[in-house]
């Protein structure tokens, strides 16, 4: 543990998360490694979903990174589709924290996806473009307008008023 002025250093939220998703890659890497018959046994578990419950939904009050907005990865399984190689339809879909249809528990979210996607949306910084396209042909397109925009995960942006959000007309 690294000494910190105060003391003993405390993990941040996100030193956390990322240890215990390494935690679970390694295990799942040494079952593997551990079966020699070249199949993979694909169990039930909790584990992906519990991990989001506390991390995103139910953090400590210090920890509150003041965004309510939740994402989940769906994936439905496409109808007609091979048995042994199944196709999936995947979704994105966005509820408030506080939403009463919040999807926990539902066996169409993936849940490590889920993890994946909240981790990035609430503690890194990316840049989102949004363009206006037309299809010139079946393979191109071309950008009629473009705008790209720096965003903050949202405990970067504490502590400013929200903006409402905004359209540009930056070409």
């Amino acid at each position: 543990m690294a000494l910190g002025a105060a003391g003993v250093h405390s993990a941040t939220m996100l030193e956390q998360l990322l240890e215990e998703i390494n935690f679970q890659r390694t295990k799942e890497m040494r079952q593997l490694m551990k079966d020699d018959s070249g199949f993979v046994v694909l169990q039930g578990t909790t584990y992906w979903t519990d991990l989001f419950v506390r991390h995103f939904l139910f953090q400590e009050e210090q920890a509150i990174d003041c965004d309510d907005l939740l994402f989940f990865v769906r994936k439905r399984h496409v109808r007609g589709s091979s048995r042994y190689l199944p196709k999936y339809e995947t979704d994105v879909e966005v509820f408030r924290k506080d939403s009463k249809k919040l999807p926990i528990g539902d066996p169409e979210i993936d849940w490590e996806e889920t993890v994946y996607l909240n981790l990035v949306v609430h503690q890194f910084e990316y840049t989102l473009t949004l363009a206006v396209c037309t299809r010139t042909s079946p393979k191109e397109l071309q950008v009629l307008r473009r705008h790209s925009q720096k965003v903050r995960h949202t405990r970067a942006a504490a502590g400013r008023p929200r903006r409402p959000l905004a359209t540009s007309s930056a070409g």
